[in-house]
């Protein structure tokens, strides 16, 4: 494997194989030396000084893989806090196997789970593609049920709110979560779902609270919003540089006024689709000051330690040539993108949007029954938000001018 390959080694790794072996033999305490090899590891990485660094050990795996994809290996159900289905996701498992907002979940595989959390659950529903899990439910009218349901990959939902802001003047309000492989997808559907209403004429995409994901998720929503232009430019230790340029097979919307709203947690792959669409005259900034990670990382996975690690390795620059990041050292400060239209919001305005953002919203199909399973789970109205009508004031003047 990657650890002690047989060939001539420059003398730390020497040491570093040396120290591995001793303490394999001779420590009294020393574990398996899989995890000794992965302490060393993690050791290393702690050391770096890299404030992005990550050592994912065995236990993390499944989260890591599920961030970075965008979908996970599970039932098909979204779930209430206090452990109910909330509703199944359509397409999914759940939905065929016949499950409902509002029932509860007895037991898993016999294993009693009447008193567990949401996350408690969603633990122990997710679990290798293509094996079954037997559910016993107490329906909403107190009659039990079990069912046998096979997981398999379904996507968890990166594209939240997506409403009408003025259907009139076809002004559409799309929120981001996050950039994960399905996400350009999930855009589309969101966008083509209100096209089905009203033809769009403005669209104000919301990238607060969206700490990023996947670079070539973000090239791809880009991609929709340009001509095929430059998107940015990563640069890496030894000055490499490399380009990401919009697909212009992707280029859907490139004349449609559009305002992007950020915050201090919009970062990274945010900050790259933003800088992009503002260097190119595509899109207006409006919020505030974005967070500054502007740098990309190596993700290494060592299958047979049973770790991944990420590191930085380069820095990202929008295709003005602005460097994104300022956190890495202190000559880097203060980064990020400063909006176009400041305007900021109180503590409680921002967490009541935040909120909103979290809120996993059913299918029109469920709507109903998730309403009368749970009253109060959804707001109706979306909070006050100040930002969102700065956008909107913005979008309605540019659309009247045209």
């Amino acid at each position: 494997g990657p650890f002690l390959a047989r060939r001539a080694m420059p003398a730390e790794e020497e040491t570093l194989a040396a120290v591995h072996r001793t303490l394999n033999e001779h420590a009294v305490l020393a574990g398996e030396p899989e995890e000794l090899a992965r302490d060393g590891a993690r050791g290393m990485i702690s050391g770096l000084d890299d404030p992005y660094a990550r050592f994912i050990g065995p236990d993390e795996l499944a989260g890591f893989r599920l961030e970075s994809t965008g979908t996970y290996v599970g039932i098909g159900a979204m779930l209430h806090p206090d452990g109910r289905i909330l509703f199944p996701i359509v397409g999914g498992p759940a939905e065929a196997a016949g499950l409902l907002p509002g029932d509860r979940v007895l037991s898993i595989n016999g294993a009693d789970t009447s008193t567990m959390n949401s996350d408690a659950l969603a633990a122990l529903l997710r679990g290798p593609r293509g094996s079954s899990v037997l559910l016993e439910l107490e329906r909403q009218d107190s009659t039990r049920t079990s069912t046998e349901i096979r997981r398999r990959p379904v996507p968890a939902g990166t594209v939240g709110d997506a409403r009408w802001l003025d259907r009139s003047l076809g002004i559409a309000h799309v929120h981001l979560r996050s950039f994960a492989e399905s996400t350009p997808r999930e855009l589309d559907q969101a966008l083509e779902t209100l096209i089905a209403e009203a033809p769009l004429r403005g669209l104000a995409l919301d990238l607060r609270f969206n700490t990023g994901g996947q670079l070539e998720s973000a090239v791809a929503i880009a991609s929709r919003f340009l001509h095929g232009e430059l998107v940015c430019t990563l640069r890496d230790r030894s000055g490499q540089q490399q380009t990401r340029t919009a697909n212009l097979a992707l280029s859907r919307w490139p004349e449609l006024p559009l305002v992007l709203l950020i915050n201090e947690s919009s970062a990274s792959g945010s900050e790259v689709l933003a800088g992009a669409l503002r260097d190119h005259g595509a899109a207006v900034l409006i919020g505030t000051r974005s967070y500054g990670k502007g740098i990309y990382q190596e993700v290494y996975d060592f299958g047979e330690g049973g770790f991944v690690m990420k590191f930085t390795a380069g820095m990202y620059f929008t295709p003005s040539g602005r460097a994104l990041e300022g956190h890495l050292h202190p000559e880097l400060a203060p980064g990020g993108l400063e909006p176009d239209v400041p305007v900021a919001l109180d503590e409680a305005a921002a967490a009541a949007i935040h909120r909103w953002h979290n809120v996993n919203r059913p299918d029109p199909r469920w709507r109903e029954q998730v309403e009368a399973a749970f009253p109060s789970y959804f707001p109706t109205e979306p909070p006050a938000d100040a930002v969102e009508a700065a956008a909107l004031e913005l979008l309605s003047a540019a659309i009247q001018e045209a």
